[in-house]
């Protein structure tokens, strides 16, 4: 029967994200007890992300049938969050029109160049 002991490795890199050098400045970030430790950094407001409803290079046609759908598909409590390259008024005017007492808005970046706003379906009445 042999005893086997595991002593702990350390890695070490050239800087940046750990891929050899990058320069990106990444392997600066280090705990006092000498470690790599991970800086998150939130996307801005006016960022598109995954999932974002992004219409803006949809023909403008189809810009009002997309978002319309979307709405449509939720249930109350869910939200789609809408990109464009505009503030969507006459789109607002129209959800508001169809769906009486059911839509939420709140802009979270209004441009110059990106609107990106979280529509909500509410329970209605």
């Amino acid at each position: 029967m042999s005893d086997t002991t595991t002593q702990p490795t350390t890695e070490t890199s050239s800087g940046g994200c750990g891929c050899g050098g990058c320069g990106c400045g990444g392997g600066e970030a280090k705990a006092s007890n000498g470690t790599e430790t991970l800086q998150i950094v939130a996307p801005g407001p006016s960022e598109v992300q995954v999932g974002d409803l992004d219409v803006r290079g949809l023909p403008r046609e189809e810009r009002h049938a997309k978002i319309f759908g979307s709405f449509g598909d939720l249930v109350p409590g869910e939200s789609f969050i809408l990109v464009n390259d505009h503030d969507p008024l006459p789109l607002r005017a129209k959800l508001e029109a169809v769906h009486v007492g059911e839509l939420g808005w709140e802009y979270l970046a209004q441009g110059p160049t990106v609107w990106r706003i979280q529509i909500t379906k509410v329970t209605c009445c």
